[in-house]
């Protein structure tokens, strides 16, 4: 529902800001640009809450969709084919270590 109400405001402050600019100059481009500006700079400045709301509304909205059964199906599939097959970074990380730790340096 923050997005919607978010939308609805930017787009609100776009009119707002390309009308009435489109009124005294008489530029389509120039009001399209003003327009612009205004919906984004407003909307960004005074409005950080609802924002943050929109946001995570619509990060609902899209985690909320499934993913079908068949790309969960090849992704299992493809986990336990790599299972045990790839060295993990940390147990190479481990494993210099403990190397560099039994040598002794000569100089």
């Amino acid at each position: 529902m923050k997005f919607w109400l978010y939308t609805g405001l930017r787009f609100i402050l776009f009119g707002l800001g390309f009308f009435v600019t489109l009124f005294f100059t008489q530029s389509l481009i120039f009001a399209l640009l003003v327009g612009l500006v205004t919906g984004f700079a407003l909307t960004y400045l005074f409005t950080p809450k609802l924002r943050k709301d929109a946001s995570e509304d619509l990060m609902r909205a899209l985690d909320s969709r499934k993913r079908n059964k068949t790309a969960v199906d090849d992704a299992d599939a493809e986990d336990a084919y790599t299972e045990g097959r790839f060295a993990d970074a940390e147990d190479l990380q481990q494993e210099t270590k403990s190397e560099q730790n039994g040598v002794e340096d000569t100089k």
